[in-house]
């Protein structure tokens, strides 16, 4: 993450760029008097306010998914949103074993066979789920894609992390594959056209999360492909997979390739190959990823009893699979690897090269470089280092470095380029790499290798110094198109010191692109035609295989295509204000910029939700819900012209839109940051509320990575959300004109204190209710009842549950909480909290984690229970666990549970897990799917109106969904 300081100048130079763009506000304004801040002097209220806004600036929320990325120890914990949700999950346990994984997947599969319908059918005994969206969101000139302003035409969508293109493409007979994070396999057969016909290519794969994807090289008809699932990427919601799948028809359908199972299962497949001389012969490349979420937070551990990652080798078409490639290890040769013991990041690229009538072997490993297996040109058959990564004991020993390259044979000879990433990413070449390894790598050294990136400013160098700008670990791919050797492109984060400042040097740098062999680079990130720019953080770069200059892009923002041609901009850089060293950098960036990109977003359904909330007044046509890297989404279909759009920039958490006054909303990014809008989906009106969480006492209070908050249902302008105390405010925040000019993340002048929230009664963590469930404790679910105007419940993250009569009393201090559970229930996160209608102290509540580990500690188990709290005693009744049992007895199984959601008029039951949504009618005992045509898809929260008998379910890569209830 970049400093404080550093994210409050990110903030205030991305409304400097929104004005440039024409947008036309007064964003820079004088500053103006507000109220005192704690009675401080103006030295001291400046600071704390400077510090206050650098932890609130909306703009790192950007940077969701860097945090964790160093957790790539297998033992360790770290902080982070991939930690806290494993840890949530695993608990008591320390680690999430495959059989708990496997298990749950199982359940949830028996669930659908017992039902007696397809999890994608259109129609079934039950009624149907149907997809709200977006496939494809149009972006906005204000909040387009965290970069710059695209045009009308601009879509974008959820995270892309492979891309396949037919080798037999041409004209409109051009297939595509591409895998997303949480959306599973998506294809189109028009990979050239304006608008791609895209459908998902998922059927026979249990999981969403990919990794790779792969033709068959040996299959001259393009028929067979290899989908490699478990996304590699380090983010906190980079899932973990469940193996290596085979399509033999076009991806219409996807079949176990059964030896990858017990080698991939818990982990991603992050590559995969096969030799072009025998089908048989089949690698893959797996590293560590990431198990569960929820709409509240994400996470990760791997259990040490894990297959370890590393290169695995088949020479039966996958049903035996060997590792050949792991850790480095002491050995007599120090450029052999091979072993058994811990190992931080596996295998980050794969590929192969048919050369002197052997196949070579060419694998990339996170924290120790490039490795290849030549007979011919190393006297054996050991996998030998060819490149040295400076991460491995150099520069950030504790935290994993990523290596990715790309062959681009040039004859006879074998070029390859290299990426190399501990902060700062360097970029290498070598010439010929058919030399012996020690001519290659000496004593640790890159003595064969020609470093072409140079730290300093109007140097060729410089465009590749550092391109990934230190979240290489997450996205740095390099690509060079076969056949072009002199042509190689390389992708990361944005550039923003670059494009966030009045004089720009560069576009982004997105992406680049070198046709002189790595030497220079030019800048792919806006096009000459329309203004258009691809979306931030890039994950995979592919080209059409006749023309290296017709690129496809996939990104947090989905998938972008550069059109064949490229364009001189470089005399806009006169006008930029630029000088020296970045003038003279400019000029060679915009040397050749693409003629026009295309966004192929449209129809691809891949965004990936953490919640969604309604419009109590228009339930089934205003909603809105948070994404990952794509801001909070709203869908208004009320006559506006269009369905879903993108209100505010960002990784989204959860919203809230006011139940008494829908021009009133709130959405929040990560951690306790939360904006107010008193003007509906005004992309210019959200208000920076949040300053009390970030200066004492808030700022000591730990907090969740997505804090939990609601709107009060009954008491107009009253919302709570949860630290370790319940915070409350009574008037949406703050005055609306003092937050709309002091406190706009556009215009605010930001003289004074930004939000008026405060503690109320005590802080739930506290042993003062109890030395047990006390460690790691706060709140992750909070819900006011909807029948009077006092009673909440709180939920705290190690099973703690409480009850509130007088949450709205006057006084915050005056405010009592009564803990409600003992010894007899879990000891784990709870996940939900439905609150009965019309009886406040009656609710169902849910709780994530396995059964298997509280059962193991002496813990309690179970994952829904009913509970009454009474008020006069400050006691409660509970139910025995409501999932109980295997699903052959009607059973839940031991599925974590993300969410709970009751229907209040039938009495049915409605929880959500990491396949999907199931239901207890009211009456059975028996658990089954909600309904027909939900994917087997993470749903990470459900939002029910039973007045309007619908419910919604935030899935984590397939949109958004609803369900009419009977």
């Amino acid at each position: 993450m970049k400093t404080n300081r550093r994210n409050y100048l990110l903030r205030t130079a991305l409304a400097g760029l929104l004005f440039l763009a024409g947008i036309g506000m007064a964003l820079m304004a004088a500053k103006t008097s507000g109220p005192p801040l704690l009675g401080k002097s103006d030295a001291a209220v400046e600071d704390r306010l400077e510090a206050s806004r650098a932890r609130g600036n909306a703009i790192k929320s950007h940077f969701q998914t860097r945090l964790g990325l160093n957790d790539t120890g297998e033992a360790e914990r770290l902080d982070g949103p991939a930690q806290e949700a494993y840890d949530n999950r695993a608990y008591p346990n320390k680690w999430i074993e495959h059989a708990q994984r496997e298990a749950a997947a199982s359940a949830a599969n028996a669930m659908v066979k017992l039902s007696g319908f397809s999890a994608n059918a259109t129609s079934g005994p039950l009624s149907s789920w149907q997809q709200v969206g977006p496939n494809g969101v149009f972006s906005s000139a204000l909040v387009a894609n965290e970069s710059t302003a695209g045009t009308a035409a601009t879509f974008f969508s959820g995270r892309v992390t492979a891309i396949a293109i037919s080798p037999n493409c041409s004209g409109t007979n051009c297939k595509i594959f591409v895998g997303s994070a949480g959306g599973g396999v998506w294809a189109a057969g028009n990979a050239l056209a304006s608008q791609l016909n895209w459908h998902p290519s998922n059927e026979g794969i249990p999981s969403n999360a990919i990794g790779s994807l792969a033709f068959d090289p040996t299959d001259a008809t393009g028929r067979t492909l290899y989908v490699g699932t478990g996304e590699p990427n380090g983010s906190g919601d980079s899932e973990a997979g469940v193996g290596l799948y085979k399509s033999t028809n076009f991806g219409q359908s996807w079949a176990l390739v059964s030896g990858s199972a017990s080698v991939a299962t818990g982990r991603s497949i992050g590559a995969v190959a096969v030799d072009p001389a025998d089908a048989n012969h089949i690698f893959i490349g797996t590293a560590v990823a990431r198990h569960g979420s929820s709409s509240v937070n994400g996470g990760r551990f791997t259990p040490p009893a894990s297959a370890e990652v590393g290169l695995y080798e088949s020479f039966d078409a996958g049903a035996t699979f060997f590792r050949v490639l792991s850790k480095e290890t002491d050995n007599p040769d120090p450029g052999t690897v091979n072993g058994n013991d811990f190992f931080r990041g596996g295998v980050s690229h794969l590929e192969l090269y048919r050369a002197s009538g052997e196949t070579q072997v060419y694998a990339s490993l996170f924290d120790y470089g490039v490795f290849r297996r030549s007979k011919a040109v190393d006297g054996n058959t050991a996998f030998h280092k060819i490149f040295a990564s400076a991460g491995r004991g150099t520069v950030v020993a504790s935290a994993s470095s990523r290596t990715e390259f790309s062959l681009a044979p040039n004859g006879s000879k074998l070029r390859i380029y290299v990426g190399d990433a501990p902060p700062p990413a360097d970029f290498w070449r070598v010439n010929n790499a058919n030399v012996p390894a020690d001519s290659l790598v000496s004593s640790g050294a890159n003595v064969g290798w020609t470093k072409l990136s140079n730290p300093t400013k109007g140097t060729p160098g410089y465009s590749s110094f550092d391109y990934c700008t230190g979240q290489c670990n997450y996205d740095m791919p390099v690509y060079s198109p076969p056949g072009h050797p002199d042509i190689v492109y390389i992708g990361g984060a944005m550039q923003y010191d670059e494009i966030f400042t009045a004089n720009r040097p560069s576009n982004g740098r997105a992406v680049q692109r070198s046709d002189d062999a790595g030497v220079h680079f030019t800048d792919m990130t806006i096009d000459a035609q329309s203004n258009l720019s691809i979306h931030p953080d890039q994950h995979a770069i592919a080209t059409l295989p006749s023309d290296p200059n017709t690129v496809f892009i996939g990104n947090d923002g989905g998938m972008w295509r550069i059109n064949s041609s490229f364009t001189n901009v470089s005399s806009q850089c006169n006008s930029r204000g630029l000088t020296g060293d970045d003038l003279k950098d400019c000029r060679m960036w915009l040397s050749k910029i693409p003629t026009s990109i295309t966004s192929l977003n449209r129809g691809l359904g891949t965004l990936q939700f953490q919640s969604l909330s309604l419009n109590v007044q228009e339930p089934l046509t205003d909603i809105m819900g948070g994404t990952q890297d794509n801001g909070t989404q709203a869908f208004d279909a009320n006559g506006k012209g269009r369905d879903w759009f993108v209100t505010i920039f960002g990784d989204g958490g959860q919203s809230g839109i006011n139940p008494f006054d829908p021009s009133k909303r709130f959405h929040t990014y990560f951690d306790a940051q939360i904006d107010e809008n008193f003007h509906g989906t005004d992309p210019k009106g959200w208000d920076w509320i949040s300053d009390p969480f970030f200066i004492p006492p808030g700022s000591s209070e730990p907090r969740s990575f997505y804090i939990p908050i609601v709107y009060d249902p009954k008491v107009n302008g009253s919302m709570f959300t949860g630290l370790t105390h319940v915070w409350r405010t009574q008037d949406n925040g703050g005055d609306q004109a003092y937050l709309d000019s002091v406190c706009n993340e556009f215009t605010g002048t930001f003289a004074s204190l930004c939000g008026d929230w405060v503690p109320i009664g005590q802080d739930l963590s506290s042993t003062s209710f109890g030395t047990d469930k006390a460690p790691g404790q706060y709140i992750v679910a909070t819900e006011r009842a909807p029948s009077d105007n006092g009673t909440l419940w709180a939920g705290l993250r190690r099973g703690r549950l409480f009850v509130t009569s007088n949450a709205n009393v006057a006084a915050p201090g005056n405010v009592a909480f009564y803990r409600i559970d003992t010894a007899a229930q879990p000891t784990r996160f709870v996940s939900g909290i439905s609150i009965d209608k019309s009886d406040p102290n009656h609710a169902f509540v849910s709780y994530s984690g396995y059964n298997a580990y509280a059962a193991a500690s002496g813990t309690a188990t179970g994952h829904v229970f009913e509970v009454t709290y009474h008020p006069n005693s400050h006691a409660a009744t509970w139910s025995g666990d409501l999932a109980g049992g295997e699903p052959s007895a009607g059973g839940l199984g031991d599925q974590p549970v993300t969410d709970i959601a009751v229907d209040w008029n039938t009495g049915d039951i409605y929880v959500s897990t990491d396949f999907g949504v199931f239901v207890r009618k009211s009456g059975s005992r028996k658990w089954q799917p909600a309904a027909s045509n939900l994917p087997p898809v993470a749903v990470y929260g459900l939002t029910i109106d039973v007045n309007a008998r619908v419910l919604y379910a935030a899935t984590h890569g397939r949109g958004a969904w609803s369900l009419r209830l009977p």
